[in-house]
């Protein structure tokens, strides 16, 4: 698991959090796990819609992706628009690419400048170990 940090929470509220916690005998995040699944419980709806614009979303850079290298060698400079899992069009300024994309009516959209991305190198630390 992770260690995330939440700015502007009150030391008060977290007092009484890990108080309560060290009472039930479990840790601060667990009862943090807790709250926010019944927090986010309240209103399934919310969370449905939010699953629909992430599965769109997700459609929608498999979309960009897969015709990433020919839209540079065909359009580099300009603006693609992806919606709906498909690409929209190629637009010649930031605007009118996302005007393509509100006209789509979809739940998300993408609109990205086109240029050839840059490929990092990653060290992965070989020269520590011996054989």
């Amino acid at each position: 698991m992770k260690t995330i940090g939440i700015r502007g929470l009150s030391e008060e509220l977290y007092r009484r959090v890990k108080a309560v916690a060290s009472l039930r005998g479990i840790r601060v995040s667990d009862a943090f796990q807790e709250a926010l699944t019944i927090w986010l419980s309240i209103r399934p709806e919310v969370l449905e819609k939010f699953s629909e614009i992430e599965a769109e979303a997700e459609l929608n850079r498999k979309a960009l992706q897969e015709k990433y290298d020919e839209l540079v060698k065909d359009s580099k400079g300009k603006y693609v628009a992806v919606a709906k899992g498909r690409i929209l069009g190629i637009y010649e300024t930031l605007e009118e690419a996302a005007q393509a994309v509100e006209g789509a009516s979809a739940k998300q959209g993408i609109i990205e400048k086109i240029e050839p991305r840059e490929k990092k190198e990653v060290e992965l630390g070989w020269s520590l170990v011996e054989l």
